[in-house]
């Protein structure tokens, strides 16, 4: 989207065919989500605009049902605010927030990981292997939009498989914000994309050897990895 005069959101912005893929077939509301999400963590809708469900409605072509429920589903995530009489705004970056997130993050995934580490097999081992692999790759040409899918796929993996459905409860609402702030902040912190990726090997390591321990400490120096950047 792009933010009018009056700071509204009148125009969604295009996505790519891939994307477009990604939620066909999707319920209404799915649709609507993604395409809001994606622009909010993209940076095409900047924080403070306003969002209106009519206008959403009228660009989508459909009822501003779907785009209600989206819009909640988004309030849950922290990606917006909604206030008296409807009104929707994009929330701001801010990096006290963003700390407290990774530290929450930090102290869910030390928790998940040491029931994961319980119950690896080498098929599990492999599927994190790969994941880190594509990152690799994804940072080689500069695509940091498949690089954080990638990198949010490793650590929920680690949340699922440790069998604990609070965890995953807790942790899921942090990935938009977390994603956002990657997106949007890593020229700052990771010149090198690839180093990204190369950071989720410790944690793959402990992994391995079954080291249960080990795996909670690198999960946790590896999610707080960007905050010892922004110290220096």
């Amino acid at each position: 989207m792009e933010q009018a005069r009056d700071g509204l959101a009148l125009v969604l912005h295009p996505h790519s065919p891939k994307r477009t893929a990604r939620v066909r077939g999707a319920s209404l509301t799915d649709q609507v989500y993604e395409r809001i999400r994606e622009d909010i963590i993209h940076g095409h809708l900047v924080p403070g605009v306003r969002l209106v469900e009519m206008e959403i409605a009228q660009q989508m072509g459909t009822s501003q049902g779907p785009v209600r429920e989206a819009l909640q589903r988004l309030e849950h995530e922290g990606l917006v605010d909604r206030h008296a009489r409807s009104a929707t705004y994009v929330t701001q970056i801010s990096l006290e927030d963003m700390h407290d997130i990774f530290s929450i993050r930090s102290m869910v995934e030390g928790c998940a990981i040491r029931q994961t580490a319980q119950r690896m097999t080498h098929v599990r081992y492999e599927a994190l292997q790969s994941l880190v692999d594509r990152m690799r790759r994804a940072g080689q040409r500069n695509d940091i939009a498949s690089l954080v899918n990638y990198d949010m796929e490793f650590h929920r993996n680690l949340c699922i498989w440790s069998e604990n459905p609070t965890l995953l409860r807790v942790w899921t609402p942090l990935v938009s914000q977390t994603e956002r702030f990657v997106v949007q902040m890593h020229p700052r912190y990771f010149a090198d994309l690839v180093e990204v990726a190369d950071a989720h090997v410790p944690v793959l390591d402990a992994l391995c050897r079954g080291l249960i321990e080990g795996a909670e400490t690198a999960i946790r120096e590896h999610i707080m990895l960007v905050w010892s950047r922004i110290r220096q």
